[in-house]
């Protein structure tokens, strides 16, 4: 059954906590490759300027839904 939700929670190891739409607590793994599986997405982002120069931020996935 597929449920929507929200990433409530993401720790640096890819874990973290999704709440659905029933207000439940759903704990989640990332996989090891999926940042390689959101290679080629496209993205809006803000430009800060850091001190290393232009630094992108606020960065969020367009997902097409159909």
């Amino acid at each position: 059954m597929l449920r929507k939700g929200t990433i409530t929670s993401i720790e640096n190891d890819g874990r973290g906590i999704i709440t659905d739409e029933n207000d439940q607590e759903i704990p989640f793994e990332f996989e090891r490759n999926m940042l390689q599986s959101i290679k080629g997405a496209t993205v809006s982002f803000d430009i800060e300027l850091g001190n290393a120069g232009l630094v992108a931020v606020g960065i969020q996935l367009i997902i097409n839904q159909m």
